[in-house]
């Protein structure tokens, strides 16, 4: 069943509003998106840009949610295993 255009215009306009409640815009959406591509792709080979998804819980604490698709995970001095002695 195909979604009508009201029922999407709805979604959008209770994302923005929910936005807005919560101080995190547009601007600040792309910056952390920005920020969480850089820094994982420093650790993981990432296969798509992070998906961020900012709530807040019964008490008022943000809630973040990060996901990203990866086929690695980069190795480095401090992520390697020993060697063996």
């Amino acid at each position: 069943m195909a979604v009508r255009p009201s029922r999407l215009m709805k979604e959008r306009v209770k994302e923005m509003l929910i936005r807005d409640k919560m101080g995190v815009g547009e601007g600040f959406s792309a910056a952390l998106t920005g920020d969480l591509s850089r820094v994982l792709g420093d650790y993981f080979d990432i296969l798509s840009e992070p998906v961020v998804a900012v709530g807040r819980n019964e008490d008022g604490e943000y809630e973040v949610k990060v996901s990203v698709l990866a086929s690695g995970v980069k190795r480095f001095e401090t992520t390697a295993p020993p060697p063996e002695c």
